[in-house]
């Protein structure tokens, strides 16, 4: 608490301007602490900055995507091809009379006889 008092004690011997500018600069400090910790302040538009990159980039992503499935949905409405190729690769589907060959790897480790 001497500090305080020395510190009330030298200030009280300032002069009116360097009590004003004292005030001035304070204010200054203050508005400057507001301007950038503040809910509206610099940090919050930062973040809010970074974050609208982030959605816009996600938007585009999905955007594309939407595009890709759009077109496979085309396909698939008008190329014979196109269900042919998704009954085979997705269902395992074949055509009558086709021969399906499956190929089988040995296992690395030898099973334990029953």
């Amino acid at each position: 608490m001497r500090w305080f008092k020395t510190l009330k004690d030298s200030i009280l011997k300032w002069t009116k301007a360097q009590k004003t500018l004292a005030l001035g600069l304070v204010l200054i400090v203050a508005m400057t602490l507001a301007a950038v910790f503040s809910d509206k302040g610099f940090m919050n538009v930062y973040d809010f900055t970074a974050e609208l990159d982030y959605l816009k980039k996600s938007n585009a992503v999905l955007a594309e995507e939407n595009t890709r499935i759009q077109k496979e949905i085309d396909a698939l409405k008008s190329d014979p091809y196109a269900v042919e190729m998704l009954a085979r690769d997705k269902l395992n589907m074949v055509k009558p009379g086709e021969i399906v060959y499956q190929i089988v790897r040995e296992s690395s480790s030898p099973e334990k006889a029953r």
